[in-house]
């Protein structure tokens, strides 16, 4: 009997640690004929939207997170001492209702409203055939060859956009893969780009939460175009060295963001890099310490 309840708090405990985990992103990568199949044959682009374009990433206040994560654990430490299984799921059961459990789901709704005035304001926009014709025309631009007849790469493109936590601006997200003709993937890749700010911002700059249609799709074409431009130089550009790999520091909407990954060479006002799940990404503003073109250069050489 001691054993089958054992057995049953065990599993117990395993459903609520992979309630609590989540799935490590998945990693890019580069077969090395990517670039001379694209020289090659050219490609075609091929953009699949997303039914829900549109969201905002999830904000939870930190102070709030602990004191809850605290609670949470007194609690089930008392219960799994005091009733075996039963107190353990119990005490799960108070965890989802009223600690973190719902901490995440008041971030995940507060999340959804935010996202609703962008979604609402796209919504008058064909996006389909506006984001084909935009990624087409920006390949265009970064000097991807376009492929014409019937052998050609694919270049499947599947955009969305995650407002970020001050909803000042948004990151574009794509999953990018480059197929060949057979449908097998040569490249595949997330490659994010941050946007400049997307809010109103008058005399005094006050921000009274409005968004205006020409402004959000300007700043989204810039992304795509900066998307373009980060395809086309990641694959020509070899595969880093263990010995590149470093610690980058920027301050992006006012949040600090520290990540091990490369650093790539910078383009006009965006500063690339590459983090250790094989994601480029491309943000408009330097980082802190940065290698200098040289030192890249040097870098990359070995």
């Amino acid at each position: 009997m001691k054993r089958s309840v054992a057995a049953a708090t065990a599993v117990a405990l395993l459903m609520l640690a992979g309630c609590a985990q989540k799935p490590a992103p998945e990693s890019g990568f580069k077969d090395p004929i990517a670039l001379s199949y694209v020289q090659a044959h050219g490609l075609k682009v091929d953009v699949q939207l997303p039914q829900a374009f549109v969201s905002a990433s999830t904000v939870i206040d930190s102070k709030t997170a602990l004191e809850a994560a605290s609670s949470s654990q007194n609690l089930v430490a008392s219960s799994g001492n005091t009733a075996g299984l039963a107190g353990l799921l119990v005490a799960s059961l108070i965890n989802t209702q009223m600690g973190s459990g719902s901490l995440q789901r008041d971030a995940e709704k507060a999340a959804l409203k935010d996202s609703r005035p962008m979604a609402d304001l796209l919504a008058g926009v064909p996006l389909q055939e506006r984001l084909q014709r935009r990624f087409q025309d920006a390949s265009k631009a970064a000097d991807l060859k376009q492929g014409e007849g019937q052998v050609t790469a694919r270049l499947l493109i599947e955009p969305k956009l995650m407002l970020t936590p001050d909803r000042g601006s948004f990151i574009l997200i794509n999953q990018v893969q480059v197929q060949d003709i057979a449908g097998s993937p040569l490249y595949r890749m997330r490659i994010e780009v941050a946007s400049q700010p997307i809010r109103q911002c008058g005399k005094q700059c006050i921000d009274d939460g409005s968004l205006e249609l020409a402004k959000v799709t300007a700043v989204l074409d810039e992304c795509i175009d900066e998307s373009m431009r980060v395809l086309a130089t990641d694959l020509m550009q070899p595969p880093p060295p263990p010995a590149a790999q470093e610690t980058l520091r920027y301050v992006l909407d006012g949040q600090r963001v520290v990540e091990r990954g490369y650093q790539l060479a910078n383009s006009g006002s965006y500063w690339r890099y590459r983090n250790l799940y094989g994601a480029v990404k491309s943000v408009p503003v330097p980082f802190e310490d940065a290698l200098t073109q040289a030192q890249l250069q040097q870098v990359y050489a070995h």
